[in-house]
């Protein structure tokens, strides 16, 4: 085993033991704990100050402060007694002193840097990073946020050149320091810093000595770049294609990791149910080439089973949307209307007589966003000739930052009606004008109008029958609906 995994792994039993109930702590734990440790007189000691700190949360959590106070005095340069700390700030977040928690991992994330040369204490410091992300903004104290990612990333920085480096928590700074610059507009040092560190990487990856560990961080460092994190929405399109190329790579080299063949899967599965959703047929071929590299990996690893099962319910959805050549011709199938997001009364009687756009899209699709030019361009152009735009989309849970004028998936329930708001916000910032319907959860408009992929386009003439159906963006596509549009204009009614 290299350093570098058992320095991840020495840290991630500790951590086990402060984030997870006792009752609930696997056997197959201590049988890992037992190989590397045997007769360890310091993890004994460590779990004993763990219970003894549980007792006193129990009782008083403000009594547990000072003792695991008391005891960090005692053996100030123990890194076992400061992990403690990562389960103080838990209990004290679940009470909603989210201050006090945000002063825990503070204490723990400064004693972490001090000692950042141990490469146990890099991986500590992802994962105090996290919490401390999460407690601050509850917190409402973002700005201690920013102090400890510029606090930590400086310390990387400042290690002697000889140092080994752990580079999944130095790549998961580098993405918070470049979503903190896009959070200050200035989105050029941010792509720069995210360059840098994925330049690293790949020269890392470059190395026929390369280990799966590197060739893991090289990966999740894409995925953190591709994630729907409103700050991505610059970059992730341009990362999309790195992160499917750099998870082929290293499942091929390490087929037999566990955590290679998830991540292979998870950007499988976001590559055809989200990212390349706009040509069909390749989609199908895509999930034909999932099923054939992933079967065998899915026989002893659950999380890839699972997500295969995943790909084959969107592959059965998508094979019930009705054939494209089955609808040209046809009466357009009924509307499903749950809500309107930027307008009211209005309903499909109110487009009799009219040339319809039907455009099925998403707030989160890129190929859809690179349809919006075409889409006013349309508007402005025909819009007085009997020619009206309805967009169609489903809920998402995506919420609007009114700041940042995005719209991003919310980590908490959003409600109907907020999100057609959001919605709403979001035409509003593209110059969006055309009406857009929202289909309730579960319906069936969007597999009725033979939708495979978005964006998907259907054309309605003035007697209700469609004329056009097409899949994608593009000058191509959008030039044959362009000229259609026309066409179905000069005709009278």
């Amino acid at each position: 085993m290299s350093t570098d995994q058992t320095s991840h792994q020495h840290f991630a039993m500790r951590a086990a033991l402060v984030l997870i109930p006792a009752t609930i702590l696997a056997a197959s734990w201590l049988a890992v704990a037992t190989e590397l440790h045997g007769q360890d007189s310091d993890l004994d000691a460590f779990r004993r100050m763990h219970t003894e700190l549980q007792q006193q949360m129990a009782e008083d959590i403000d009594q547990a402060i000072v003792f695991l106070d008391a005891q960090v005095a005692k053996q100030p340069e123990s890194s076992d007694v400061q992990v403690l700390r990562h389960s103080l700030g838990s209990k004290l977040a679940n009470q909603s002193r989210y201050a006090d928690a945000l002063i825990q991992y503070q204490k723990l994330l400064e004693f972490q840097v001090a000692h950042l040369a141990e490469q146990e204490q890099q991986y500590g410091v992802g994962m105090t990073l996290r919490s401390l992300e999460e407690v601050s903004e509850l917190a409402n104290q973002n700005a201690a946020m920013d102090n400890a990612v510029d606090q930590t990333l400086k310390a990387f920085q400042a290690l002697p050149a000889e140092t080994a480096r752990a580079w999944d928590p130095l790549s998961q700074l580098v993405v918070l320091k470049a979503h903190s610059l896009i959070g200050d507009k200035q989105n050029e040092a941010a792509a720069g810093i995210v360059a840098k560190q994925l330049e690293a990487l790949e020269d890392a990856c470059s190395d026929p000595e390369a280990t799966e560990t590197v060739l893991h961080a090289h990966v999740a460092l894409l995925k953190r770049l591709t994630s729907p994190n409103r700050n991505n929405d610059i970059w992730r399109d341009h990362y999309v294609e790195k992160l499917e190329t750099a998870c082929t790579t290293a499942f091929q080299r390490f087929p037999k990791s566990m955590r290679l063949q998830n991540d292979y899967a998870e950007t499988q599965y976001l590559m055809i149910t989200q990212w390349a959703q706009d040509d069909p047929e390749a989609n199908e071929k895509r999930i034909e080439n999932a099923f054939a590299k992933l079967s065998l990996p899915a026989i002893s690893n659950r999380s890839v089973n699972a997500i295969l099962r995943r790909i084959e319910v969107h592959r059965e959805r998508m094979q019930a949307a009705k054939p494209v050549a089955t609808l040209v011709g046809q009466m357009a199938p009924e509307w499903d209307i749950d809500g309107w997001a930027n307008t009211v009364g209005v309903t499909r009687k109110s487009f009799e007589g009219q040339v319809v756009l039907l455009d099925f899209w998403a707030m989160w699709c890129g190929p859809c966003i690179a349809t919006f030019p075409h889409l006013r361009e349309w508007r402005d152009e025909f819009g007085d000739q009997g020619f009206e735009i309805v967009g169609v989309t489903q809920y998402y849970n995506f919420e609007w930052d009114d700041e940042q004028k995005r719209a991003s998936r919310s980590s908490g329930e959003i409600t109907p009606q907020q999100e057609r708001e959001t919605l709403a916000s979001f035409l509003e910032h593209h110059q969006l004008k055309h009406p857009v319907m929202v289909a309730p959860k579960g319906s069936e408009m969007s597999s009725n109008y033979g939708v495979k992929g978005i964006p998907h386009a259907v054309l309605i003439d003035r007697d209700g029958t469609v004329q056009l159906v097409k899949t994608g963006a593009g000058p191509a596509t959008a030039k044959e609906i362009h000229d259609k549009i026309k066409e179905l204009l000069g005709k009278t009614k």
